[in-house]
């Protein structure tokens, strides 16, 4: 095996270390508790072995947070581009809910919920609306509008889902988040 092959597997698997470590602090503690001596304790590396690959822990969230995202944009990838929100409404809930344990939690624990905001929902619309943007028409603030009661309508009735126990079957969840965000509330009380 040449030297270059072999670095690259070194990093591979100490980045492997040090995430894993991450995800096994964050099901445990807040992000203020986590610090770097014990992420390398876990890691079973040095701390001077973490600041070689990142240059705060703030980094290490972010890098995680993109292979979230990555994950995420090769489900939405997988959809046509012009799709019904319905639809995409539905690769979001079935990502999420079948993603690990440690993604639930910087979704939808309090302490982690500005950080995920921060960084994933603002990357995944601008992703979104890359391939295929429905309200282009309207001027740019407008759609900042559109794009933000999107996307927070999506989050937060995730959140509110997981916070009352997922309860409601996952299916009927998506197809009552899928209306509401294609239809609102206008026709919601005439079917019962």
């Amino acid at each position: 095996m040449d030297e270059s092959r072999r670095t690259d597997l070194r990093v591979r698997k100490t980045r492997a270390a040090i995430k894993n470590a991450l995800k096994e602090m964050i099901m445990e503690m807040s992000p203020s508790e986590i610090q770097v001596k014990e992420l390398a304790e876990r890691a079973q590396i040095h701390r001077k072995t973490f600041y070689l690959h990142y240059t705060c822990l703030e980094a290490l969230f972010e890098d995680m947070i993109q292979d979230i995202a990555t994950a995420y944009y090769d489900k939405i990838d997988a959809i046509s581009p012009d799709m019904p929100m319905k639809e995409v409404n539905r690769v979001f809930f079935e990502y999420f809910s079948q993603a690990e344990p440690y993604v639930e939690r910087l979704m939808c624990a309090p302490e982690y919920q500005d950080f995920f905001d921060r960084t994933l929902r603002v990357t995944l619309m601008r992703h979104n609306r890359a391939r295929f943007n429905p309200y282009a028409g309207y001027p740019q603030e407008e759609q900042n509008i559109i794009n933000i009661f999107l996307t927070k309508s999506s989050n937060d009735m995730y959140r509110q889902w997981v916070a009352d126990g997922k309860k409601i079957p996952l299916e009927r969840v998506i197809e009552l988040t899928g209306e509401l965000l294609t239809n609102g509330i206008a026709d919601l009380a005439d079917r019962l």
